[in-house]
């Protein structure tokens, strides 16, 4: 794994991101924002905007078209994210954020996005493998759109292992399942995300270890589980390790699990022992909560946090 390579970042269903900042917002009433940004979003999308943030070359990829998807390509242009665009002539979704920062709330509306064909998905596909040849990792984050069936992950996943061995998902529902069954390098959840899979309640440490334990006896070597402000926890061949979420007053969550697999993936192509991987991503995540747009984290807040970060065993 050469830690020079860049990292590709793939987000199946891209997004123009509106947040609008509105304290005190509530639904059913008329609001004036206090402020108003557009970026090209998604959950990869943001993982690529974290890893520049982080130092580390970064390429974000997936499908785009139609006039809102000329629009996500200028303005990730504009912030000087790299990318490998797949055109396709559908629109490319637009999804709303409104943050009240009185409260740390944010209330998400994503589009369903665009419809993409079997060729669509193809293109996609390949277009993906042959980018992950000269890449040190990838990772491949969000939703399917629409007209993709679950197992189409797998073969993603399939096709970029013929091509690279260090293969990161953040998925969820039947997309996940499948993710599982193709058994990527690492998969890295939410609470809720994996207790769907297993069936079990995942809320505490505990309970998030033995969730993570499971993902390893299916065969995928690196396991994470986030719990938000309650922290995460990590699982390798080596052991298993828990770390509480340092206590920040909240903006704006959206995007915190992006940027923890954004550092996880950092520290770990960087060569740091698997402890740090887990200290470097609750800090990345719980940066990127004290800024109003997702992946903005400021590396002063990512090195005091990594101060007050504790990663400690977990408990057998």
């Amino acid at each position: 794994m050469d830690p020079n390579r860049p990292i590709l970042c793939v987000t199946p269903n891209p997004s123009i991101d509106r947040t609008w900042v509105v304290p005190g917002f509530a639904a059913g009433r008329v609001w004036r924002a206090q402020d108003v940004s557009a970026q090209c979003g998604g959950k990869g999308v943001n993982v690529a905007r974290v890893l520049g943030r982080l130092g580390r070359q970064a390429i974000a990829a997936g499908p785009v078209g139609g006039h809102t998807g000329h629009h996500a390509a200028d303005l990730a242009a504009l912030e000087g994210l790299a990318t490998a665009w797949t055109w396709i002539t559908a629109q490319t979704r637009t999804c709303a954020i409104v943050v009240n920062p009185e409260t740390g709330d944010a209330t998400v509306v994503n589009e369903p996005g665009p419809t993409l064909s079997p060729d669509d998905w193809d293109r996609l596909t390949d277009d993906t493998a042959a980018a992950a040849g000269t890449c040190a990792a990838v990772a491949i984050s969000g939703s399917l759109p629409r007209g993709v069936a679950p197992d189409a992950v797998a073969r993603l996943i399939g096709a970029v292992q013929d091509r690279c061995s260090e293969v990161y998902i953040d998925t969820s529902g039947d997309a996940l399942a499948s993710a599982v069954a193709a058994r990527p390098l690492a998969i890295k959840v939410n609470g809720d995300e994996v207790g769907a899979l297993t069936g079990q309640r995942c809320s505490s440490h505990t309970e998030a270890v033995a969730a993570a334990l499971t993902l390893q006896r299916q065969g995928i070597a690196l396991a994470a589980v986030t719990l938000g402000a309650g922290g995460a926890v990590l699982a390798d061949a080596t052991g298993a390790w828990t770390a509480a979420a340092p206590r920040v007053e909240v903006v704006n969550p959206i995007g915190s699990g992006d940027a923890f697999l954004a550092a996880l993936i950092a520290a770990r192509v960087a060569g740091l022992p698997p402890t740090d991987w887990l200290r470097h991503a609750v800090a990345a995540g719980t940066a990127n909560a004290l800024r109003a747009t997702a992946g903005d984290l400021h590396n002063a807040d990512v090195e005091r946090l990594l101060r007050e970060t504790v990663v400690q065993p977990a408990e057998s």
